[in-house]
């Protein structure tokens, strides 16, 4: 966690100049995110990263051909975790302060690119050196690179030039942008809710499912996937802050406790399990039991002892760089394990370990030498760009 900067508070202390709200609104810089972690929430987020790596893998290696030995066969599902875990993190770290107007649209948007985009370029260099050396293609099609560099391969419906997995990450960013800042700023939560339940009685009644239902379009089956998500998790946020300061009993905490294993414990079988085709899915459900999950994970924070080792807390914070990045080291790692002739079950373990370790070792020096770096610069320029607007506007006023 960490604490407000008081730069802007010290510099209108020092300050002779007394200037009202309206004069010269007060915009403390966005050095810092929100305060207080949720250590749970950090090991959901990465074990569902270490899920994607894996449904990825085995899709690769065996050209998504469906059989009994397709573990974590319904993994896809970790995406739409990050979406109800998108949702809650961007109203707790950003919500008080869109609310109060010290973030404007521009501000969240800048906050948000700096946190997301510095990963996707240098992940597209590396897809791109991937392809030209190991599998000697230029093969990069414009469309598709200015599709993946603006994040708009969700929004098209169609993720899967290029490097597919940055679909989510686009959506991401445009779903969490409009729809986040929309419902908290202009405190249009009905309208949200109403959004959610529209979305859920459509996944309900069938209307989608993993590969039936992709279509085009603007509300296309990624964008919904996403506004169901992201719109979960400012839901389940509010309800957060409506029971966050109640004291709960020692006998409401383990009952609390015990259903939170308990989704934990359902949703990830449910990832990991095998499946033999790819068979129509009541999202609706799934998502409805994930945000629970997440609210109760939330509600007794870093109480789940179980769950917020040091480890645990590390993982949750390489996720973003785990799933920029695992895709290329899937690409490598095929062609080297299909050149020592093994059966297929021991390439896809040996394989999958070798991703695995491969994929954590670079993430952890891309999160601390890229990820961090780049978005700590972001929060600068902008910090630095607030208080100039500050000193700008009391100059204007200056007699």
């Amino acid at each position: 966690g960490r604490k407000p900067d008081a730069q802007s508070d010290n510099y209108a202390a020092n300050s002779t100049i007394s200037t009202s709200p309206e004069q010269c609104p007060q915009r403390p810089p966005l050095t810092n995110a929100a305060s207080n972690r949720f250590l749970e929430l950090d090991f959901i987020r990465g074990i569902c990263a270490v899920s994607v790596i894996f449904f990825h893998w085995r899709g690769n290696y065996a050209n998504w051909i469906w059989d009994n030995t397709y573990f974590f066969g319904n993994a896809f599902f970790a995406v739409d975790i990050f979406f109800i875990l998108s949702g809650f993190v961007m109203s707790h770290a950003y919500g008080a302060k869109i609310q109060e107007n010290k973030i404007n649209l521009g501000s969240f948007a800048l906050l948000r690119f700096g946190r997301l985009y510095s990963l996707v370029v240098v992940g597209s260099i590396c897809a791109v050196l991937t392809m030209r050396l190991l599998y000697n293609s230029g093969g990069v099609k414009t469309n598709d690179l200015f599709m993946n560099l603006f994040l708009f391969q969700g929004i098209s419906g169609k993720p899967d030039g290029f490097i597919g997995v940055f679909w989510s990450i686009g959506i991401e960013f445009w779903v969490g942008l409009t729809l986040s800042y929309g419902a908290i700023r202009y405190k249009a939560y009905f309208i949200n809710f109403l959004i959610v339940l529209a979305l859920l009685f459509h996944f309900y009644g069938g209307k989608d499912s993993l590969f039936f239902g992709i279509d085009v379009g603007l509300i296309n089956w990624f964008v919904r996937r996403g506004l169901l998500g992201i719109g979960l998790g400012i839901i389940a946020y509010q309800i957060y802050l409506a029971y966050k300061d109640i004291t709960f009993s020692d006998y409401a905490k383990r009952i609390m406790k015990v259903v939170f294993y308990a989704l934990f414990i359902f949703i990830m079988f449910y990832m990991i399990a095998p499946r033999k085709s790819p068979p129509n899915i009541n999202y609706a459900f799934l998502f409805i039991l994930a945000s629970i999950m997440i609210l109760l994970g939330a509600l007794l924070k870093n109480q789940y002892k179980l769950l917020c080792a040091k480890w645990q807390s590390w993982l949750g914070d390489v996720s973003y760089s785990v799933y920029v990045y695992h895709q290329v080291v899937i690409w490598f790692t095929i062609p080297w394990i299909r050149s020592f002739n093994l059966d297929n079950v021991r390439s896809l373990i040996i394989g999958g370990i070798f991703v695995l370790t491969v994929t954590l070792i670079v993430s952890h020096y891309s999160h601390k030498y890229i990820e961090k770096p780049a978005y700590k610069w972001f929060k600068g320029k902008i910090a630095r760009a607030q208080k100039q607007d500050r000193v700008n506007c009391v100059m204007k006023i200056l007699p």
